[in-house]
């Protein structure tokens, strides 16, 4: 919708290091005795990781790509930013599931899109397990903190995985390509020299973490990723910030477009605004809490008023409450987590540099973000909580605190912040997802675009939270959209034969991003990702000849999770 302590390391041998390893850079190795250790059947060297398929992560896709892939028996390598895999179901903090609240054709698709026969096994089982709905939140059914999810859910699930490899802290520096392949992959993995490495706020490391050079904070590994026993690998690109699009040189679009699904970007500084989860805590006594540490941005946009109507202090409270309970309405112990809009939604300016300077940035990549964007939304979500905490019944005021360590950083907002939108491919044949796709072609249409190469399925509103710099096109005045399909061709990209996207990646326009951006769309979409790779790998094919045998990796992806919608009693196509 458009309105809005510390814990247990996860180091552990078959989870992965990030924080690694043996490397020219003195850094040391942890929980290893050798650079080489045997895994299954096959050996594993931790300098240069061999590996049939790549994820480049962040993202909740990301996850579901690369346990796709180990489950189908390919040695995969996911490298994952930051120390919780799981993307805005964990590290981007939005801890509370964006299930479809759309009713079409007389069917509640909220309650239709999380029955059993519409889920992926392990999302579905996730669910399930979380006791009902942890947080008492209205936005979600499933409200939730992400440490616990992270140790109880998301570790074990790694952990099963003997051809799984978790490659933690560790970003994309570079990419090596021959004609239409990836040939390599370069990363930089870093250790924190004290704590855990997220005691600052992101827009004072995030330079460290893709440098190459050991820092007073952070001791570095460079990795470079490449394929098995002479093999093509397959690389998917489920990053946040488009990574290996970018430094592969190959086609991708960014921003707005004039028409949906144009293959030119006219806008590219015109996107979605990105936001800072923030938590506060609720405590049975009261509290002393300094004050705001920064001066208070734009103070002008803090209000309790949305578009529709103005709303209680207690129902931005509960509305992502991660703890708590419905019948007692606020109460000690409470945990809420602040994703409002307006409210931190940070509006006024784009995380992403423009096209040029992106590309630009290549021969020493750093994300391609504007790290002056990133410092202002800090500064902006911290500035809300002040604000809210302002307004709070004078009664409560005084217990209530930012709850440090339910993000696990030093500064109370999530690990990094949750991206709407990023960097997308541009598929085989020019293909792109269109929100047309997406939505009715006549009245009598129950799905979306039934397509002949469906591999996953998806229902939410084109949801967009606009920036104040600019005007989104005329043409994306329409939100609603039916049951949808993800086709294949949306995770390929034109210029590749061995490279796949997933989630925000996927290649589709901006209208469509806005409706495919949500946790179960890019978990969905991360499934087929993870599947196809493997089938592509363990066959050595490309992405084309994959396609025009699609029925084959349907076959493997339907193993996995749904590709056609289960409405009542009826299935769609």
């Amino acid at each position: 919708m458009n309105q809005h302590a510390s814990r247990r390391p996860l180091a552990k041998v078959m989870f992965l290091l990030g924080s690694l390893a043996v490397s020219n850079t003195g850094c040391k190795q942890r929980n290893f005795n050798t650079t080489d250790q045997t895994q299954g059947n096959f050996q594993f060297n931790f300098t240069s990781p061999r590996c049939d398929v790549i994820v480049a992560g962040g993202s909740t896709a990301a996850l579901a790509a690369a346990l796709a892939s180990a489950r189908e028996k390919r040695v995969t390598c996911l490298l994952e930013p930051t120390d919780w895999p799981g993307g805005q179901m964990t590290s981007s903090g939005v801890s509370a599931i964006d299930f479809s609240h759309i009713t079409s054709n007389g069917i509640r698709l909220g309650k239709e899109s999380q029955r059993p026969e519409n889920l992926e096994g392990t999302f579905y089982n996730w669910m399930q397990a979380l006791p009902g709905n942890p947080g008492a939140c209205w936005v979600s059914d499933k409200c939730y903190e992400p440490a616990p999810f992270v140790e109880k859910k998301i570790r074990p699930a790694i952990d099963a995985e003997p051809y799984l490899k978790v490659f933690l802290n560790t970003v994309v520096k570079s990419v090596e390509t021959k004609e239409r392949q990836i040939v390599s992959l370069s990363a930089i993995s870093r250790t924190a020299v004290q704590g855990t490495g997220y005691e600052r706020y992101l827009s004072e490391d995030i330079a460290d973490w893709y440098s190459n050079k050991d820092s007073k904070n952070f001791s570095k590994a460079t990795l470079t990723f490449l394929g098995r026993d002479d093999k093509m690998p397959v690389f998917i690109d489920a990053t946040e910030f488009g990574d290996v699009l970018v430094l592969s040189g190959s086609q991708w679009l960014q921003g707005t477009e004039d028409a949906d699904g144009a293959l030119q970007n006219n806008n590219d500084t015109c996107g979605q605004a990105i936001v800072y989860p923030i938590v506060a805590v609720l405590n049975a006594e009261q509290i002393a809490e300094g004050p705001n540490p920064f001066k208070v941005e734009h103070p002008d946009f803090y209000n309790f008023r949305t578009t529709s109507r103005a709303f209680s202090w207690e129902e931005i409270w509960t509305y992502r409450r991660l703890r708590g309970t419905a019948l007692s309405g606020p109460s000690a112990g409470d945990i809420s987590m602040q994703n409002w809009n307006p409210g931190n939604d940070y509006p006024y300016g784009y995380v992403f540099f423009n096209k040029e300077k992106t590309i630009a940035q290549k021969s020493d990549w750093t994300g391609g973000v504007d790290i002056n964007v990133l410092k202002s939304a800090e500064r902006h979500a911290v500035g809300w909580y002040y604000f809210l905490k302002s307004k709070t019944p004078e009664s409560v005021q005084k217990r209530m605190a930012r709850a440090w360590g339910i993000f696990g950083t030093g500064t109370g907002l999530s690990k990094v912040p949750y991206m709407r939108d990023t960097r997308r491919s541009i598929g085989l044949n020019n293909f792109v997802l269109k929100f047309q796709d997406l939505t009715a072609n006549n009245s009598k249409d129950v799905t979306g675009e039934q397509f002949a190469d469906r591999v996953g399925i998806g229902s939410y509103v084109a949801d967009f939270h606009g920036l104040t710099t600019c005007k989104l096109p005329t043409y994306m005045n329409k939100s609603e959209t039916l049951p949808f399909f993800i086709p294949f061709r949306a995770l390929t990209n034109n210029s590749f034969d061995n490279l796949l996207v997933a989630g925000k990646t996927m290649a589709q326009s901006f209208h469509a991003n806005a409706a495919t951006r949500l946790h179960p769309i890019e978990w969905h979409s991360g499934i087929a990702a993870g599947v196809s790779a493997a089938h592509m790998n363990q066959y050595q094919i490309s992405s084309e000849l994959a396609l025009k045998n699609i029925s084959d990796i349907q076959a493997r992806v339907s193993k996995h999770q749904p590709i056609n919608w289960t409405l009542g009693n009826r299935v769609h196509p």
